[in-house]
C-alpha cells in the first residue's frame, strides 16, 4: 500500500514560487520530490512486502490534499514510476486511487487520468445544497458534484466514491435525506460519510457550536437506514459501498497491512512501528534536498500494539474474532479482554458472537455504531 499526500493550501504555495495571483500552484517540484522520496525508499519496502509476512493487496492512493488540481501531464511521471517499480518487483497495484474536487473534472482530465492507471475516484462533494457548501468553504457548486460523476461515468470509472458530510450547523433531517436520495441516484458504487470536525479557524469553529448529538445520531441513523435499502452495505463506521466495492486501499488499513506514505505530513507504518513527515513544506523540501527526511517516530509498545489492533478492527462492522486476539497476544490477553468489555456486553454496547468450539466475534451492534469512539475507548488498555 502507498498513499501520497499533495498538499494544496496557500500557505504551502508560498514556498518555492507555490503560489502566484494568476495560478494557485507550481506542483512539479513537489512531486519531484516525492519521486526522489519513494526512490530512497524503494528497496526497504519493496523487501517487506515481498517478505510474506503480511496479507498484501497492492494499492495506490493520491489524496490528503487536492490532487487534482495536478494536471494528468504533472501526474504522469510519479504514477509512472510507482506503478513500473511495483509491477516489475510482482506487485502490480489492483486499485489506483485519487481523491478529487468535483470543480477540478473535465472529461478529458477523466480521460486522461483513466490512461495513467487510475481506476478509481474519490470526489469531495460533502453536499448537493449550495448554501452548506460556501458555508463549508468549498469551492465547488452542487451542480459541478453531479457534472462531476457524470463525467467520470462518461470517461470510463466504474468505481466512484462520494464523501458526504453530516452533523454540521443548519442541515436538517429532511436535507439530509435529500441529500442521500441525490448521492444514491448517482449510483456511485461506495459512500464515506463523515460527522463534521470543527477546525478553530473555520466560521462554524469560531462558533463553536455544533448541533445536539440527538440530531447528530438522528442523522447518522438515517444514513445507515436509507443506504441499507438501498443496497449498499456499511463495512466500517463511515463507509458503505455496493457488493465487492469495499475500498481495498483503506480497509488495508484497518488490519494493520504497513503501508508507505510519501509527501509532507504523510504517515507510514513498517508494521512495527509509525512514523510521519514533516508537514511544513518547506520543511519537508529541504530534508530532501540534503537526502534525509524530516521526520516524527514512534516506536510501538506492546500495549501501543495490542490498543492500536482492537482500535481498527472495533471500526469495522465484522469486529474481530478472540482467535485472533488469542493468536497474537495468547490466551491469557482474551480471558482480561473479555473481563474488560463485560460491562459493555451487559449494555448491549458490544456483541460476543459466537462462531466455533473456543472462538467468537466482537463487533459493536450497527445501531451503537455512531457512539463507537466511547464504546472503543472503554475497550482499551490504560496508557
Amino acid at each position: 500500500m502507498i498513499y501520497v499526500h499533495i498538499p494544496f493550501c496557500r500557505s504551502f504555495c508560498s514556498y518555492c514560487n507555490f503560489y502566484s495571483s494568476t495560478k494557485l500552484r507550481e506542483i512539479p517540484p513537489v512531486l519531484e520530490f516525492i519521486e526522489q522520496e519513494w526512490i530512497r525508499e524503494r528497496d526497504t519496502w519493496l523487501d517487506l512486502w515481498r517478505s510474506g509476512a503480511y496479507r498484501l493487496r497492492h494499492t495506490v492512493y493520491l489524496g490528503g490534499g487536492t490532487p487534482s488540481v495536478c494536471t494528468a501531464e504533472e501526474l504522469e511521471p510519479l504514477l509512472q514510476l510507482l506503478c513500473n517499480d511495483l509491477t516489475m518487483a510482482g506487485m502490480a497495484p489492483v486499485e489506483i486511487t485519487l481523491e478529487a474536487n468535483p470543480g477540478d473534472l473535465t472529461p478529458a482530465y477523466c480521460t486522461a487520468l483513466l490512461e495513467l492507471g487510475v481506476n478509481r475516484l474519490s470526489l469531495g462533494v460533502q453536499s448537493f445544497e449550495d448554501t452548506h457548501l460556501r458555508a463549508m468553504n468549498r469551492r465547488h457548486t452542487a451542480g459541478e458534484g453531479i457534472n462531476a460523476v457524470k463525467m467520470a461515468r462518461s470517461a470510463g470509472f466504474r468505481n466512484i466514491s462520494l464523501d458526504l458530510i453530516f452533523g454540521f450547523p443548519g442541515l436538517t433531517i429532511s436535507k439530509w435525506e435529500e441529500t442521500l436520495w441525490q448521492a444514491v441516484a448517482l449510483a456511485p458504487e461506495h459512500i464515506s460519510a463523515y460527522q463534521l470536525s470543527l477546525e478553530p479557524s473555520s466560521p462554524w469553529g469560531k462558533q463553536g457550536q455544533l448541533p445536539p448529538q440527538e440530531e447528530c445520531a438522528a442523522q447518522y441513523g438515517l444514513l445507515q437506514e436509507f443506504l441499507a435499502g438501498r443496497g449498499y452495505i456499511q463495512y466500517e463506521v463511515s463507509s458503505f459501498c455496493l457488493p465487492g466495492k469495499e475500498s481495498l486501499h483503506n480497509s488495508g488499513y484497518w488490519i494493520r497491512t504497513p503501508y508507505l506514505g510519501l509527501g509532507p505530513a504523510a504517515h507510514s507504518f513498517n508494521g512495527r512501528d509509525r512514523y510521519a513527515n514533516v508537514a511544513h513544506l518547506g520543511r519537508y523540501v529541504q530534508g530532501m534536498e540534503k537526502g534525509s527526511p524530516k521526520r516524527t517516530y514512534d516506536c510501538l509498545t506492546p500495549q501501543d500494539e495490542h490498543n492500536e489492533w482492537v482500535m481498527l478492527q472495533l471500526r469495522t462492522v465484522e469486529g474481530f474474532s478472540t482467535r485472533g486476539l488469542q493468536e497474537r497476544e495468547g490466551a491469557e490477553a482474551v480471558a482480561d479482554f473479555l473481563k474488560q468489555i463485560a460491562p459493555l456486553l451487559e449494555r448491549g454496547l458490544l456483541e460476543l458472537c459466537c462462531q466455533d468450539q473456543g472462538n467468537a466475534r466482537v463487533r459493536i451492534p450497527p445501531g451503537r455504531l455512531f457512539v463507537s469512539d466511547d464504546i472503543i475507548r472503554d475497550c482499551l488498555l490504560p496508557v
